[in-house]
């Protein structure tokens, strides 16, 4: 890591590191943070009476829960300071019990406190905030290029939260189905106060056999928060 910061520096110095040169190095430095790179931790879902936050209706249960802790979040994604960089995974539940499937879209779900309304980022803006190592004063080629073999710095981590990513998901039924959603929480001392009186809504819920609309949940998280120590 101390040979990364030194490049780092050398690219700062832009007036006389010529463009092929610092392509050159950014390479180098891609190298450097991916040895020893991300690992895709397993995650799994639980039974519906384990998560707290949870609400039943027209036989659907949909479940959620804030990792809103870094000891939380990194328990399902390899990073240790998730949350202290602001992004708050939030799974996603859904236990289907009808005799057809539900298709649930966490696109449209919203984190509701007060006058704040927080949809989920994409898991490419995610992976890009944790792990990108840009600084304003930093040059950085658009796009970054690949390594030798085709793959990013990044790639694994891109793959992981993509691949937990709750963007559109359908329980078949008697099944269940989930997935995380990435907010970004607006800066506050006392996270496990503001999402406590915060509530998740969740507005396009459907029968994926015929299409028709089922109700809304709304979701008060103080549940799931007052659970964990």
């Amino acid at each position: 890591m101390d040979t990364v910061k030194k490049l780092f520096k050398v690219m700062n110095h832009g007036a006389v590191c010529p463009a092929i040169f610092r392509s050159s190095l950014v390479i180098l430095i891609l190298s450097a943070l991916a040895i020893g790179g991300y690992k895709a931790r397993p995650w799994t879902i639980g039974a519906a009476e384990s998560y707290p936050a949870r609400l039943h209706s027209e036989g659907v249960t949909i479940a959620v829960q804030p990792l809103f802790q870094d000891s939380l979040a990194a328990r399902v994604f390899d990073k240790s300071d998730i949350v202290t960089r602001g992004i708050m995974p939030v799974a996603l539940l859904i236990f289907n019990d009808n005799d057809f499937p539900v298709q649930v879209d966490g696109a449209s779900a919203e984190l509701i406190h007060e006058e704040d309304r927080l949809r989920t980022l994409e898991p490419g803006q995610v992976v890009h905030g944790l792990f990108s190592k840009d600084k304003r004063n930093v040059w950085v080629p658009q796009p970054v290029p690949r390594l030798p073999g085709g793959g990013r710095s990044d790639a694994e981590a891109l793959d992981d939260f993509e691949h937990k990513f709750f963007d559109r998901k359908i329980a078949e039924p008697h099944n269940k189905a989930g997935g995380f959603l990435y907010l970004r929480l607006p800066q506050s001392k006392d996270i496990r106060g503001y999402l406590a009186e915060s509530r998740i809504y969740i507005p396009e819920i459907s029968r994926v056999d015929t299409g028709a609309p089922m109700i809304y949940f709304e979701i008060e998280l103080r549940p799931a928060v007052d659970a964990v120590p």
